[in-house]
């Protein structure tokens, strides 16, 4: 258990949070609706050719930022027809073009180690030679449980987790994600949004918090040999 939290705390501190501060968030409005139809034209080979924009209703959002206003037409057949003028939603900026998944070492040790800890459980209850106590069932439980909401939450807030860049936030909203790369020396937008640098604080909080529990479980396990060996 101790080293499943321990390493369930490097993964937020080594990867999710890193994670976490290439991503921000603005609320924009739709200002006004860009109409395109576009015939379909026939290539030299008698074969239509597919235009880049598909025929529909695109949405012109706009936007604040410390330079100024920014207006842009958001090109996604999935929202075509789908706002209104004066519609408000929100921009999920992301500053990278990743669309593969973020799994590393430290995610792969730590379903690892979960997956472990679950069948030790499971064998502890299947042989009568390992007894362990209601406390350290229930500890096990909650460490299980802990890992999982970490790696599910992990995946879930990838950039990447889906095909369609229009999306609803938690709260219902309509959200559109943008991926938009740049230098790593601009990447200090996550710490003027609210919403969120208080996740990247929790984030930490909950990596400090792992690490913590990691070594007071450890000293414990290790406890009994110090004091046989002296």
């Amino acid at each position: 258990m101790g080293l499943t939290l321990a390493v369930a705390g490097v993964f937020l501190y080594r990867d999710y949070v890193p994670c976490l501060r290439g991503v921000h968030s603005v609320f924009g409005k739709v200002t006004s609706i860009q109409q395109v139809f576009i015939h379909q034209r026939t290539g030299t080979m008698g074969r239509s050719r597919s235009p880049f924009v598909k025929d529909g209703f695109y949405p012109v959002i706009e936007y604040k930022t410390p330079q100024g206003l920014v207006k842009f037409t958001a090109i996604d057949r999935n929202i075509s027809g789908c706002f209104h003028v004066g519609d408000k939603l929100k921009l999920r900026v992301t500053k990278s073009r990743r669309r593969q998944n973020r799994s590393c070492k430290t995610f792969s040790v730590l379903v690892a180690l979960v997956v472990a800890l679950c069948a030790n459980l499971a064998l502890a209850a299947m042989f009568s030679e390992f007894r362990l106590a209601t406390s350290q069932v229930l500890l096990a439980s909650f460490v299980i449980a802990f890992c999982f909401s970490v790696l599910v939450v992990y995946v879930k807030d990838q950039d990447a987790h889906g095909e369609h860049e229009f999306t609803r936030s938690e709260l219902g909203h309509a959200q559109i994600c943008l991926f938009e790369p740049t230098a790593f020396g601009k990447w200090k937008t996550s710490l003027r949004d609210p919403a969120q640098l208080s996740k990247i604080r929790s984030t930490q909080f909950l990596g400090a918090v792992s690490l913590s529990s990691a070594c007071v479980m450890l000293a414990l396990a290790v406890q009994p040999f110090v004091l046989l060996a002296l």
